[in-house]
């Protein structure tokens, strides 16, 4: 029992099977554009800014790696900056990437071509804002991390969220959408316009290959993870159908009072991050690959330029420091002790997160994704169409809680005393008691001495 209490001080159990969908917000939805740069205006903006002479070949090099420029795969950046590394690239370094990649990627309304939010039509750049992750400048749909929603109070639990009552004063900018249903059309559709072809890169069918983009689903308070997600390529009648079941986990108060070492979580007010106003383990994880991008090349990525301005956004010529280290961003350095399965050179990966803990309250999504066609008008007319919906009415939820507490430790020992030694707590407090009034009695006792009775003569 004691064993136990000191080995598993935390228990996750199934609280509810059937938790109401609309006490959680709706997933989070980011659309990124496989073509994320504009060949055409991206000359015309180098043209405008630089004085100098160059081939339109070593641009375009240029416009590679920066399509390119996205973990976990920084690496592919090095055959093209290698052919302009020794003269153009330099050239560049007076170009801001942040505001360059700004102004040369797909508009909304490039990307877009409708959208419906439980069944009604909507402007689809009403719903969906820019988004910052380590793929560059997306475009995301009820997401507390994109540009339009920086300065909203984070999601933090799911009883305080709900709780909240909305009066003539609440930001609706910072309200999250929720849904009731489930079912095919009842949560987020989103149909696509296809990428110009005269604005294509050079290299493009090589680079990100035919026209799509990668739609990612993800919780409220998170960044999009770079690299997953699914291709809906730009193909007339396509539907990509993403049904989604929601896992919900919540932490006891009691757990918050365990130490960090015992329950091996963080609360998402319980550490401080710059690229996020609430802990979550991914967003602790990304800002651990930024700083370590930092000590090494002395800058940082074009898409976390709101962070500290004392380090400077990574120029064209800091791009091969940055491809260079791209393996050491992919593996983090495993807790010291003797662990097996790695080798020694793993041991000593130099990407230590060791900080970067679960989050106490998570959330997950279990996603099923089909492929079909779609016999709509609009699925017809337009360049490929997602689908985002709730699986079924009802989400999972489990509580997190401590395994025992000192009363239940205490309750358990003196069951365990009645049953195999036949007495209880009671019997102990009783012995104890007839003890303690035995001592006094023999405390108090009068002598011998006192008692005996003198003869009179």
């Amino acid at each position: 029992m004691w064993l136990k209490f000191n080995s598993s001080p935390t228990v996750t159990a199934v609280k509810d099977t059937h938790l109401a969908l609309y006490s959680l917000p709706f997933p989070a939805v980011n659309v990124c554009p496989m073509d994320k740069i504009k060949r055409l205006v991206a000359h015309k903006y180098v043209a405008d800014r630089i004085n100098v002479s160059y081939q339109e070949s070593e641009l375009d090099n240029f416009l590679n790696a920066l399509t390119l420029f996205q973990h976990p795969l920084y690496n592919r950046m090095l055959y093209y900056i290698n052919n302009g590394i020794g003269g153009f690239f330099t050239k560049l370094t007076t170009i801001n990437i942040t505001d360059f990649m700004l102004q040369v990627m797909p508009t909304c309304n490039e990307v877009f071509n409708a959208c419906f939010w439980i069944g009604h039509s909507y402007n689809c750049c009403d719903l969906f804002s820019l988004q910052r992750s380590e793929e560059g400048f997306c475009y995301s749909f009820n997401s507390l991390t994109s540009v339009k929603k920086s300065a909203c109070p984070m999601f933090s639990t799911l009883e305080t969220d709900t709780d909240t009552a909305y009066t003539n004063s609440t930001n609706w900018e910072c309200v999250l959408r929720r849904n009731t249903a489930a079912g095919s059309t009842s949560g987020l559709q989103i149909f696509f316009k296809k990428f110009a072809k005269s604005e294509r890169l050079i290299n493009a069918s090589i680079i990100t290959g035919q026209p799509a983009v990668r739609v990612q689903v993800f919780y409220v308070n998170e960044y999009p993870e770079s690299g997953m997600g699914s291709i809906v390529t730009a193909k007339k009648g396509t539907k990509l159908s993403i049904m989604v079941k929601p896992f919900v986990t919540i932490s006891t108060d009691r757990i918050k009072h365990l130490p960090v070492v015992e329950r091996f979580c963080y609360f998402p007010d319980e550490q401080h991050l710059s690229v996020s106003r609430s802990y979550t383990q991914k967003s602790c994880l990304i800002e651990c690959r930024l700083n370590y991008l930092h000590r090494k090349c002395d800058c940082r990525p074009y898409y976390f330029n709101m962070l500290d301005n004392r380090i400077p956004i990574c120029n064209s010529t800091q791009l091969l420091c940055i491809a260079q280290h791209n393996s050491e961003l992919r593996f983090y350095s495993p807790p010291i002790g003797n662990i097996r399965g790695f080798l020694l050179t793993e041991m000593k990966s130099p990407l230590n997160c060791s900080q970067c803990l679960p989050t106490c309250h998570e959330s997950v999504f279990d996603l099923d994704v089909d492929y079909s066609l779609d016999s709509l008008p609009l699925t017809r007319s337009s360049y490929g169409s997602v689908d985002i919906f709730y699986r079924n009415e009802g989400a999972v939820k489990y509580e997190r809680d401590v395994t025992f507490g000192w009363i239940d430790l205490l309750v358990s020992f003196g069951g365990i005393a009645g049953l195999f030694l036949g007495f209880s707590l009671l019997t102990i407090i009783e012995l104890v008691y007839w003890g303690i009034k035995f001592l006094i009695y023999q405390y108090n006792k009068p002598s011998s001495s006192t008692n005996k009775i003198t003869p009179k003569y």
